[in-house]
C-alpha cells in the first residue's frame, strides 16, 4: 500500500495533479500508515502518515512546509558569504531544501529534541546532505540546563515540543548563539541568516544574539505566537527595547515594515483556535541585506 501510495504521490507532485491528489489522499489516507518518501525534485523528504507526526501535513498537502518563506531565504542568501542558523529545526522544513538549492552554504541545526534530530538526520542521509551540522542543542539567551519533554502523547504533533518545568522529560542544555559563535562552534560569516521557531520561547533565542546582531549583517525569522506571552511578564515593552537598542527594523513576509505595537494589538484579536499571528523578520537598520521577493 505504502509503495503504491508514494508512487503516486510523486507522480502528483511531478505533473502537478493537484487536484486529482486530494481525491486519491481522501480515499487512502485511513489505510496508511507506513513512512512515505516524497520526491520535490530537488530534494526528498521522509513524511509519515500518523496523525501527531508533523510531516504529515506535507502528505496531506503534497507540498512543503513553509515555502514562500524558504524560497524567500533561497533568492536572497549569497553563497559565498553567508551561513544559515535553523533554530528549531525539527524534521529539516528549512535546512534541507536549502542546503540541496544553495549546496555551499553552511548550515548550523539545532533542536531540542532528540526525536526531531532523528527525523533530520533520516532526511540528511536521504538527500546524502553533506554541509548540514546538526546539535541536540536549545538555544536560549545564556547557557543552562532544561527539563525537555518530547512525549508526543502530551501534545497536538510533533511540532509542538517544549521546555518543561515541572521536571518532566529529560535534561537537556541550553546555550545562546553569540557563545557558540564565540567557541567557534558556529563559524560566521557576514551575513547570517536566522529561523526561530521554538514554541514561544523565540524572544528568549533573540535575547541571546545581541554580540551577533553588532557584528554580523542579520536576517532573522521568528514566529509570534500567544505562547511567547506564557514565558515572559513585560514581553512588549522588553521586545520595543530590544529592537531599539540594537538597532533592528521589523518587517512582516512581504518586506512591508511593521510597527511591534500593531502585532500586539492583532495577536489579541486572534481567535481562540489560531495560536499564531504569522512570521516576521529582524535587520540590522544600518547594514540592510537588498531582499529580493
Amino acid at each position: 500500500m505504502s509503495f503504491f501510495y508514494q508512487y503516486i504521490a510523486n507522480v502528483c507532485i511531478k505533473y502537478d495533479l493537484k487536484i486529482f491528489y486530494y481525491l486519491i489522499y481522501k480515499i487512502f489516507k485511513f489505510f496508511l500508515n507506513k513512512k512515505i518518501i516524497l520526491n520535490f525534485r530537488k530534494f526528498k523528504f521522509a513524511a509519515y502518515p500518523k496523525k501527531k507526526e508533523l510531516s504529515r501535513w506535507m502528505i496531506r498537502n503534497l507540498k512543503i512546509w513553509d515555502n514562500s518563506m524558504i524560497d524567500l531565504i533561497t533568492k536572497n542568501i549569497n553563497q559565498k558569504n553567508s551561513i544559515f542558523i535553523d533554530v528549531g529545526c525539527n524534521y529539516g522544513a528549512y535546512s534541507i531544501p536549502l542546503s540541496k538549492i544553495k549546496n555551499i552554504v553552511d548550515i548550523y541545526c539545532f533542536d531540542t529534541s532528540k526525536k526531531s534530530l532523528d527525523r533530520l538526520i533520516e532526511n540528511i542521509e536521504l538527500n546524502k546532505i553533506k554541509k548540514i551540522k546538526y546539535f541536540n542543542l536549545g538555544i536560549g539567551e545564556k547557557s543552562k540546563t532544561v527539563f525537555f519533554d518530547d512525549n508526543i502523547k502530551n501534545y497536538k504533533n510533533s511540532g509542538s515540543f517544549e521546555i518543561n518545568h515541572k521536571q518532566i522529560g529529560y535534561k537537556i542544555k541550553v546555550n545562546s548563539i553569540d557563545n557558540l559563535i564565540e567557541k567557534r562552534i558556529i563559524n560566521p560569516k557576514k551575513n547570517i541568516y536566522i529561523k526561530i521557531d521554538i514554541e514561544g520561547y523565540d524572544f528568549f533565542a533573540l535575547k541571546g544574539l545581541v554580540k551577533t546582531i553588532s557584528k554580523y549583517n542579520v536576517f532573522i525569522i521568528f514566529e509570534f505566537s500567544k505562547k511567547i506571552f506564557e514565558h515572559h511578564k513585560n514581553l512588549e515593552a522588553d521586545m520595543f527595547n530590544f529592537i531599539k537598542d540594537n538597532d533592528l527594523l521589523l518587517y512582516n513576509t512581504k518586506f512591508i515594515e511593521q510597527k511591534l505595537e500593531k502585532l500586539f494589538v492583532n495577536i489579541k484579536k486572534l481567535k481562540k483556535n489560531h495560536e499564531v499571528l504569522g512570521n516576521f523578520i529582524l535587520v540590522n537598520k544600518k547594514n540592510v541585506i537588498d531582499v529580493k521577493l
